[in-house]
């Protein structure tokens, strides 16, 4: 009988990395028609779909003018990467080379909730529509501005697309600021009553369907709080327009910043990027909700949008998948590169010519020298 003591670490362990099915290696290369371009802003891309033999992809796009900062913006002077934004899209043959199509949501007339930036989008397939959700923001943009998330549907992934009356998720109606953002002794993230976990913005949204429901997963950040110190949440609905109602669990994570969620089997899975204490993980949930972490994994897709095929399937045989694009920045503009990884169930993974793969694009994604320099 053996009864050697062991250290807490090996109480823990479960499986080596080449085991796990959850963990991978990411690698990146550069796409063509969505590079790198200074004066042009792109990113945020949405997950990706197939339509036909063609690949759709939506994201944020701001051209012209670098943001200034929140104190020197103005009606026409933007204050973030993402603010006075619209919302393109881009199609492709093979995920690599991308022709940008135009625009699909533009910001709403003055007035509207949605009138000073739209941006963030992800993208839902049901009942023979197609359904853009993404974050919108009213103006003025200052720190302590709210945000909300919209929504536009369209019988083609092409448009046209009619935007919503109304914000379908919206923060929660909680807390007291302290004084006035505008007077420069006061703190803009100073409060007299701390609100929900998120009642200041609701981010990054997007879908699954489980269940024969509509599950709309997405980010919140509570009045007082830095953009950093965020978790994730869900509301569910019947149909694709809403309502959504949200979970009586949230927040359902105590980490992440983008939303990143794919069926896995008969669960969910996560990817828990780069904010909270269980950052940097890949997590499960059987029932969606309830996520423990499955994996450790580094260098994570900055705003990661992937080509999941069974994502709106309500599949409890979840498979998946493999590639994706994200955005790069050259620390004035940002652009969107493409990732590859092992995340697709069943498919033998070659650990040793993806590490020696991984390792030098790696060094060369460091230096940005690979995305810079595009024929």
């Amino acid at each position: 009988m053996n009864d050697k003591k062991q250290s807490s670490a090996m109480n823990r362990f479960k499986v080596d990395d080449g085991e796990n099915p959850f963990f991978t290696l990411f690698r990146y290369s550069p796409v063509k028609g969505l590079g790198h371009e200074p004066g042009i802003g792109r990113r945020d891309p949405s997950n990706i779909i197939k339509v036909g033999y063609t690949y759709y992809l939506w994201y944020t796009r701001i051209s012209g003018e670098k943001p200034v900062g929140v104190p020197k913006s103005s009606e026409t002077r933007r204050a973030y990467k993402w603010d006075l934004a619209e919302i393109w899209y881009a199609t492709s043959k093979d995920g690599v080379d991308w022709k940008e199509q135009g625009v699909a949501v533009k910001r709403g007339e003055r007035g509207s909730f949605d009138d000073r930036s739209v941006f963030t989008p992800n993208i839902l397939v049901a009942e023979g529509k197609y359904y853009l959700v993404y974050q919108a923001v009213k103006a003025p943009y200052v720190h302590r501005t709210k945000n909300v998330a919209a929504m536009a549907v369209s019988e083609s992934p092409e448009g046209p697309w009619k935007t919503f009356d109304d914000p379908v998720l919206e923060p929660d109606d909680s807390g007291v600021w302290f004084g006035d953002e505008l007077d420069e002794e006061v703190e803009w993230t100073k409060v007299e009553t701390p609100g929900a976990w998120d009642s200041m913005k609701i981010h990054d949204p997007g879908f699954l369907v489980r269940d024969g429901k509509y599950w709309l997963y997405y980010k919140g950040q509570q009045i007082g709080k830095h953009p950093w110190e965020s978790k994730w949440g869900v509301a569910i609905a019947e149909k694709p327009e809403g309502p959504y109602i949200k979970s009586p669990l949230n927040p359902i994570t105590n980490s992440g910043h983008e939303i990143w969620m794919w069926p896995y089997k008969s669960g969910v899975c996560a990817m828990v990027d780069w904010a909270g204490p269980e950052k940097n993980t890949i997590q499960y949930a059987e029932d969606g909700l309830n996520f423990e972490v499955v994996s450790a994994v580094e260098n994570i897709p900055p705003a990661g949008g992937a080509f999941i095929p069974d994502i709106f399937t309500d599949t409890k045989d979840g498979k998946g998948f493999t590639w994706g694009l994200c955005h790069h920045s050259d620390n004035e503009w940002d652009f969107l590169v493409r990732f590859d990884c092992d995340l697709e169930r069943g498919k033998e993974k070659d650990f040793i010519t993806v590490y020696n793969d991984y390792a030098k694009i790696k060094a060369v994604y460091a230096n940005r020298e690979l995305f810079y320099k595009q024929d």
